[in-house]
């Protein structure tokens, strides 16, 4: 009888940990949602050529400034496409050209003039790609703050920061609009580690 017991809670042991090892297995490292948001549509580099297209033929000196784009998880439907927004600095007649892409397609938004000159980058300095830096804010929190607040706003801007590097910045930023609570992670696009916001 005591055998009989023994080899039954072995059994039953052994089930649990089948189930958790398959779970582990099985199941995604990340919400479905924030799954879906990184995979869905084009990155921001493989979303960059139609808007350099279009910024070389606007001004031969473009450059990037600033790359962004954001996303309502509530609501959101399966095979949606994110819109992604660059902005370019043209250096020979300050004036700035705000290009969004979406489903391969660019289009130029608005021209303005700049009174001062803006900080700009190369696409060799940003070699981190906005799914991997999507998935590191999720690494760093922002999995279990969407599996606990499914409201979040998402927002991505690539950037060079306000003073100090002059490497470009991932800010990723949660946004929980009716409390205004935030979760932000900062990593350089340019090798990926971590920057205190």
């Amino acid at each position: 009888m005591r055998r009989l017991l023994l080899v039954g809670l072995g059994l039953i042991l052994l089930a649990v940990v089948g189930m958790l090892v398959y779970n582990r297995l099985v199941e995604p490292a990340v919400p479905s949602s924030v799954a879906g948001l990184a995979g869905e549509g084009a990155t921001a580099r493989q979303a960059l050529a139609p808007a350099a297209e279009l910024a070389a033929q606007w001004q031969e000196d473009a450059r990037l400034t600033a790359v962004s784009c954001q996303w309502l998880v509530v609501g959101m439907r399966p095979g949606g496409e994110a819109e992604w927004a660059f902005q370019f600095f043209s250096p020979s007649t300050q004036r700035l050209a705000l290009i969004t892409v979406a489903s391969g397609a660019a289009h130029k938004v608005r021209e303005s003039p700049s009174p001062y000159a803006v900080p700009t980058f190369s696409t060799e300095e940003w070699r981190v790609d906005s799914d991997r830096a999507l998935q590191v804010w999720v690494e760093n929190g922002g999995g279990d703050w969407l599996a606990r607040r499914p409201d979040t706003d998402l927002a991505m801007q690539l950037r060079i920061p306000d003073g100090g590097s002059e490497q470009p910045v991932w800010i990723v930023v949660g946004l929980i609009i009716s409390t205004d609570d935030t979760l932000t992670v900062v990593m350089n696009a340019t090798d990926g580690a971590l920057v205190e916001p």
